[in-house]
């Protein structure tokens, strides 16, 4: 009875002037659950011995049986059955409800008479005249007239209020639902007052203050506790029977309404609904009304997802599937709502050429929201109803598109069907040039083939200037899949430098880019880098745009621009985990793991090459495979695991990956690896190999693959010294620029096949640009051969301190094992056991002393004296004295809290202009 005092009252009131003989009236006016029935039985508990009490209760049955409710009341009466027989058997019902009346007069007469009348407005008509009677009459009796009805129920027996309001002696009751204050009284009943203080307010805002909807949550909690995982307020079957109990005993227009309002789930007018449902505004109007006052609603949603579960769930599946085509279409004529595609699905039902179209545009915003499981639904239960040939061709390419996001493999199932789609001549040329993408990714070379030539004939058959598209084909088969271009179609006209506004812009620039740049082999003027910056900045990640953005990340890589990759690289991983495009993130794991291993960091190449791979799986990678465990293998080999990189060069890869830039990568590795465990001829086949293949291909780019060099490597090994200098040479003529790791990678070998004198000088030249270049591991290799060959002219201090930095530089690569043992000998455990001692000094500099602090001319001494340059060469390669030399040396020694040449840092940049002539120059032919 929370919050029901008053209306208890003044009950009480009216009872006591109708036993002093002043007849009343009451209507106790509520929704449905707001408590009536509660109140009338307490009210007749109260006064059960006082008083004669007559209680019935409409029945909401769609019959009407004349005096039912009569019947009710009557039966509880003295009378004898043949006076009641002769009462409700009279043949008019106009006598019949005139002699009931009186004869409830007449048993007020003895004692005070109360009448009650539960949900009255369900009552049949003969017994509603019959209460009537008794209200226009009971004024001066001790009879008093307690009905009870539903609020705004206008569908049933509306004409008995006007009547009753006219009566001097009516008093109508309206009751409210509950405050906050009411539902934590209910809840304290139940739950105790601490709980009740605690979720009070909750249980408002789900029910409205509804105490049909208040006790079942109550009871929902109860039953919850039963369950050890029960954590917090739980929302369950009570409720949910207690919503639908609210909606059913409020009438089929209610109740269809709300039905419509769970399948449209949004907060829809009585306009809209009144559209979908087919209906007059006025009815649904008010059947809203209804339902928020039930507590249901607010705003016309749902006020808790589990009362919109309930309705929903409670439709027949016929007429749920006719509510969601219904919604779907009305959804699709108003635009503003939300989507209909969800709709449509629901309704199973896509025969209609508006449906399909609308799935389309559904699935593709999707799309840009990166929601592909959405987008797949909606596009595959398109396909399912579409049957003209076009449409469904476009729908199937889109679909495609959507499935390579998360799982390229999963697209592949649906190949027979878009080549077929071709071939009838229902694709575009960017239909077109996407499935050529798709042919080759997966490796359908023959297919392929088919349709390189068809795009070749599209491009010779077009008026005007280029298509982007095409253009943007081309250059992705000149720089990825250059076997697949017609004879005498590799060359192309240069990008970087002259470049003109594109049909398509970045992509087909990007693509251009790349293709330029391995077609040249080198970036002399930075122009390519330059621009690949500028296309970053510019362009967003999307569908349409990943290629181009890979395209300008490789130019980045493979013009020596590493920190800007990883950079760019690490912005573009967070975004793509942020949306959840696997394939992007996978890619983009791979350019990454590229830049470890060119700087050397071989832990997290690994660990981005693996994670790669792991993303899409073997298939989903196609062709592309080539680039991760290409990337495993070198790193394995490098650090000496040669039972993993064997493993992974034991995964099956596909044939036509060798037809593709990656099956060079790929290549390369292995040869690698042969090397590593002593096949110099299996090495020397595979590199030989990727320079034929590279050379024909026109993209002989020493920044890609220095494959000359790696020949030369092999040759060394094999004892052909001619020969490993004849590649040596042609790798620094190939290189162009002296700033670039590959052309330090030659002047390393190089300097292997020249006396003691210039192997010295190509070994610091060689060094100076690999440490400028931040490629650590030719670095680690130089130093220890620059060491060495110290060791060999007898200066040990000189070689002590390169092997040393040599070891640091390695253990920073992730090399297990420190190069140095030419010289460990005679290092002895002293020599070994400072690298503690001088890793502890390092890490000790206060914060203002370390590189950063340095002067641009204390830099450059620096970093020159720690690639084992003496003060009078530093002297000479500066153009400065010995004495400035000497005092940029001591001042970086004191900045950097360090006592020798072998402790300088190894982070030091070397900022020196490098020398103008090239080290080929100063070797003898």
């Amino acid at each position: 009875m929370a919050e029901r005092t008053r209306e208890l009252e003044l009950l009480d009131e009216d009872l006591v002037e109708s036993a002093l003989g002043r007849g009343r009236v009451v209507l106790l006016s509520g929704t449905v659950a707001s408590g009536k029935t509660t109140l009338l039985r307490a009210f007749c508990d109260r006064h059960a011995d006082g008083v004669w009490l007559l209680f019935a209760t409409a029945p909401p049955t769609p019959h009407d049986e004349p005096f039912g409710v009569l019947r009710q009341l009557l039966k509880d009466t003295p009378w004898p059955r043949d006076r009641l027989q002769g009462l409700l058997g009279t043949a008019q019902v106009a006598d019949c409800a005139h002699c009931a009346a009186a004869a409830l007069l007449e048993l007020a007469e003895d004692t005070p008479l109360v009448v009650v009348v539960d949900d009255v407005h369900y009552a049949d008509k003969p017994s509603i005249r019959c209460l009537l009677k008794v209200a226009h009459r009971n004024r001066s009796s001790r009879l008093m007239l307690v009905l009870a009805e539903s609020t705004y129920d206008w569908s049933v027996r509306p004409v008995y209020r006007m009547e009753l309001v006219r009566q001097s002696h009516f008093r109508r009751v309206p009751l409210a639902h509950l405050s906050v204050a009411g539902v934590r009284e209910v809840l304290a009943e139940h739950l105790g007052a601490s709980m009740a203080q605690q979720v009070a307010e909750e249980v408002h805002d789900t029910t409205g203050g509804n105490q049909l909807l208040v006790r079942a949550l109550a009871e929902d909690y109860i039953d919850s506790l039963e369950y050890a995982d029960h954590d917090g307020w739980t929302v369950g079957e009570s409720y949910r029977q207690a919503v639908l109990t609210c909606l059913y005993r409020s009438g089929h227009e209610v109740l269809e309404v709300a039905r419509a309002l769970a399948v449209l789930d949004i907060a829809g007018s009585a306009q809209q609904i009144a559209h979908m449902l087919e209906k007059q505004p006025h009815p649904v109007r008010r059947a809203l009304r209804r339902i928020r006052r039930l507590g249901l609603t607010t705003g016309d949603r749902f006020r808790h997802p589990a009362a919109r579960a309930a309705v929903y769930d409670d439709v027949d599946p016929d007429v749920l599937a006719d509510l969601h085509f219904r919604a779907a279409l009305l959804l699709y004529r108003g635009r503003s709502c939300g989507r209909a595609a969800d709709h449509l699905v629901a309704s199973r039902s896509v025969d209609k050429s508006w449906a399909v179209a609308e799935l389309r545009r559904a699935a593709e915003e999707a799309l840009a929201e990166d929601d592909d499981e959405t987008a797949i639904r909606y596009l595959q239960f398109a396909l399912h109803g579409c049957t003209r040939p076009r449409e469904r061709a476009g729908l199937l390419t889109l679909l495609v598109v959507a499935k390579r996001r998360s799982d390229p493999a999963a697209a592949v199932p649906h190949w027979p069907a878009l080549m077929q789609a071709h071939r009838q001549g229902l694709l575009s040329v960017p239909q077109v040039a996407g499935l050529l993408r798709f042919a080759l990714w997966h490796g359908f070379t023959q297919d392929a083939e088919e349709l390189v030539d068809w795009l070749g004939r599209a491009y010779h058959a077009s008026d005007g200037p280029p298509d982007g598209v095409l253009l943007t084909t081309g250059h992705l088969l000149r720089h990825t899949y250059p076997s697949f271009l017609p004879p005498g179609r590799q060359q192309g006209p240069s990008c970087a430098k002259d470049c003109v506004p594109l049909p398509s812009g970045f992509p087909a620039q990007a693509a251009e880019m790349l293709s330029t740049l391995l077609r040249e082999g080198v970036d002399i003027d930075g122009t390519c880098s330059r621009v690949a910056e500028q296309i970053l900045h510019n362009i967003p990640l999307s569908d349409d745009s990943f290629e181009a953005v890979m395209s300008v990340l490789q130019t980045l890589v493979f013009s020596g621009q590493l920190s800007q990759a990883a950079r760019w690289c690490d912005d573009l991983l967070a975004e793509a985990a942020r949306r959840g495009v696997k394939r992007w993130q996978a890619q983009l794991m791979a350019c990454r793991a590229e830049v470890d291993l060119r700087r050397g960091a071989l832990p997290d190449a690994a660990r981005h090459a693996e994670g790669a791979l792991t993303l899409l799986g073997p298939d989903g990678w196609g062709v592309g495979i080539g680039a991760p465990i290409g990337i495993l293998v070198s790193a394995a080999t490098v650090r000496g695991d040669l039972t993993a990189a064997r493993g992974y060069l034991r995964r099956r890869v596909p044939e036509a990956m060798f037809q593709t830039r990656y099956g060079l990568q790929y290549l390369q590795a292995r040869g690698q690896y042969y090397l590593a465990v002593g096949q110099p001829q299996a090495a020397l086949a595979d590199f030989r190999y990727c320079g034929k293949l590279m050379t024909s291909w026109d993209i002989d780019a020493p920044a890609f693959l220095p494959w000359r060099s790696q020949v030369a490597g092999v040759l060394l090994q094999l004892g052909d010294t001619e020969a490993a200098r004849s590649y040596a040479k042609q790798q620094i003529a190939r290189a162009g620029s002296h700033t670039t790791p590959a052309y330090g990678m030659a002047l390393r070998l190089l300097a292997q096949t020249a006396g003691r004198r210039e192997r010295l000088r190509l070994l610091k030249e060689a060094a100076e640009v690999l440490h400028a270049c931040g490629s650590r591991l030719p670095l680690v290799q130089t130093l220890t051969d620059l060491g060495c060959t110290y060791e060999a002219g007898g200066n040990s201090q000189k070689a002590r301190m390169l092997l040393r930095r040599a070891g640091r530089l390695a253990m920073m690569c992730g090399l297990p094992d420190v190069p140095t043992q030419t010289v460990a000998s005679k290092q002895d455990q002293q020599t070994r056991g400072s690298e503690g001692r001088l890793a502890g000094r390092v890490e000790r500099c206060p914060a203002e002393s370390g590189p950063g602090t340095l002067t641009v001319a204390e830099r450059k001494v620096a970093a020159l004296a720690g690639l084992g340059y003496s003060n009078r060469e530093i002297a000479q390669k500066l153009y400065v004295t010995v004495s400035t030399v000497e005092q940029h040396l001591t001042k970086a020694f004191r900045k950097l809290n360090v006592k020798s040449r072998d402790e300088l840092p190894l982070e030091l940049e070397l900022d020196i202009e490098l020398p103008s002539s090239s080290a080929s120059a100063h070797v003898d032919p």
